[in-house]
């Protein structure tokens, strides 16, 4: 069977060793424009360090959705961002996260436009640590109270606060223990109706681990210091002077009963008018209301309703005032609103509403503050797109020497005949003097020549 003839396959021209075809025309050779190479090269040295600038900028100018607050430090960061983190920070209203914040706030330039706003803020946090240690110290732990106080930051100005706070603690902690070291003297020496006198100081020192703990405390030592008496002496009088104490006790608490229960009438009608000096002249009259009677409960129930009408009432409009200056939507006005929320400190009753709308209006500003920098960015790659840089002066076409294939030769002469004049070759000027004449070989001599 004959081979079945392959189908031709058109060949692709070998390149010589400079990269053109070994038969191409000098157009073809030719054919890059070397202007259009050096125009194309200029325009790229330009684009590329204005595309890298515009990155850098784009790279100075925006923010991150959040600041990496646990990454902030002094030597870097600016005001606004440390007041931000600060804030974060003092939202969680523990100690250690509180006096964080007033370290943070307290490391604002003292230069810096928000230096205000951060001292502002040193001193609300400042009094919500006291807060803090004055549970504490409520609940019966001055050493936790000393504490507490003594973790502001002793750099800044409202340390002092802190100081004076302690020293007022431990005056009335000094004084409490003194009225119950002179009630348990009383008893020692059985004059009852002197040591209920003195323990009923307890109510009034200003302390409630004092005013129910310590005052159940001796109120249980004065009723069982009959039997304590009765045993030790054995003697027909205990009984009589235990009876007396009994009876000067129910006595005691008879007419406490009654007392109370008219100074919380008064108190219930003195809050029915509704206005703040109202409301808290119904907690001063229900506050006199002593531990141990039946309407003590009922009253510090009422006490703790008052106030926080109180609260409301006072803080209300400042919470609207914040309000209405975050409807006009602008940086400024924001911020501002931020600074009247925050007036409205931990433990009071708009406290969590105000936190919430300030945490609301602390994200709308760092949008806005986004958008700006995006804005500012758009209009830089506007203007690079509609004016672009000048291209630089076109160089001077490159025109390539290409040798002759043929070599040059000397000029050939021609003899003329005879009697003629000799043709000069091209290359000797047509004026020439005649002096100059060139003597060929073979011609004949002129006259006067050397043979």
């Amino acid at each position: 069977m004959a081979p079945v003839p392959s189908e031709s396959q058109p060949s692709l021209p070998e390149l010589s060793p400079s990269g053109t075809l070994p038969n191409a025309p000098d157009s073809a050779r030719s054919a890059v424009d070397p202007m259009w190479v050096w125009s194309a090269i200029g325009l790229l040295l330009l684009l590329v360090p204005v595309g890298v600038g515009s990155m850098a900028v784009r790279e100075l100018l925006v923010l991150p959705a959040l600041p990496r607050c646990w990454s902030v430090s002094q030597s870097s960061n600016s005001g606004s961002t440390r007041i931000y983190c600060a804030e974060i920070l003092a939202n969680k209203q523990t100690v250690e996260d509180l006096r964080r914040a007033i370290q943070l706030a307290n490391q604002v330039d003292a230069d810096d436009p928000l230096r205000d706003k951060s001292d502002r803020l040193i001193e609300q946090w400042t009094q919500d640590i006291l807060r803090l240690g004055e549970a504490e110290f409520q609940a019966g732990s001055l050493d936790r109270a000393r504490d507490i106080a003594k973790r502001v930051p002793f750099h800044v100005a409202t340390y002092a606060t802190a100081e004076a706070k302690i020293k007022e603690w431990e005056a009335t902690w000094a004084k409490a223990e003194k009225i119950y070291s002179e009630v348990e003297a009383e008893i020692d020496r059985e004059n009852w109706f002197a040591a209920m006198s003195a323990a009923r100081m307890l109510l009034t020192v200003g302390n409630q681990y004092w005013a129910t703990t310590q005052y159940q405390a001796l109120m249980r030592l004065l009723q069982s210091s009959r039997e304590s008496e009765a045993t030790a002496r054995r003697s027909p009088n205990s009984a009589s002077k235990g009876g007396g104490l009994n009876d000067l006790i129910r006595q005691w608490e008879t007419e406490q009963t009654k007392t109370d229960a008219e100074r919380l009438k008064t108190a219930q009608e003195l809050a029915q008018g509704g206005r703040v000096e109202d409301l808290r002249a119904a907690v001063g009259a229900a506050e006199q209301v002593l531990y141990g009677t039946p309407q003590y409960d009922q009253a510090q129930s009422l006490i703790n309703t008052w106030r926080q009408q109180i609260e409301a009432i006072e803080d209300r409009p400042r919470l609207a005032r914040a309000a209405e200056l975050a409807r006009q939507g602008d940086v400024r006005s924001l911020e501002a609103a931020i600074d009247e929320a925050n007036q409205i400190t931990w433990g009071r009753s708009l406290h969590d509403e105000a936190r919430t709308q300030a945490d609301t209006w602390r994200r709308q500003v760092h949008e806005l503050r986004l958008r700006e920098q995006e804005e500012m960015l758009r209009q830089m790659d506007r203007s690079a797109s509609t004016t672009p840089p000048p291209l630089p002066a076109p160089l001077p076409p490159v025109v390539p020497v290409v040798p002759s294939a043929l070599p040059v030769s000397e000029p050939v002469l021609t003899l003329p005949v005879e009697g003629t004049s000799p043709a000069l070759p091209a290359s000797v000027p047509a004026n020439m003097p005649a002096s100059d004449s060139i003597t060929l070989p073979g011609d004949r001599s002129t006259p006067g020549a050397m043979p």
